[in-house]
């Protein structure tokens, strides 16, 4: 799961993940694999299940008081706003890539 910016230094491990980045590139990939085709698009939309699953496994488990699907998102870091909460723009990406993935 990516981190809440792609350009932190490998060895953040305390920084926060963020579910809806990981959902938003998966919609991507699946994307990227609608336009190339099956050769190539494979490992487009296999890269993308990879990610879903993960999702799946990890961040929708267990969230009975959350008002949204993926857990651990992170929306503004720099001001403490929205840290390892729900956020409706990874749902959204999310169910978009499921169903990208279903219709593929």
């Amino acid at each position: 799961m990516p981190y809440w910016d792609f350009r932190l230094p490998k060895d953040s491990d305390d920084a926060p993940r963020d579910s809806s980045a990981a959902a938003i590139a998966a919609s991507g990939l699946l994307e990227i694999a609608s336009l190339v085709g099956e050769g190539d698009g494979l490992s487009y939309k296999h890269a993308a299940e990879e990610i879903l699953i993960s999702l799946h496994n990890t961040y929708t488990q267990g969230q009975e008081q959350s008002e949204g699907l993926l857990l651990h998102g992170t929306g503004y870091y720099m001001k403490d706003i929205y840290v390892d909460a729900s956020l409706i723009y990874g749902d959204y990406y999310y169910v978009e890539a499921l169903l990208k993935l279903k219709y593929a």
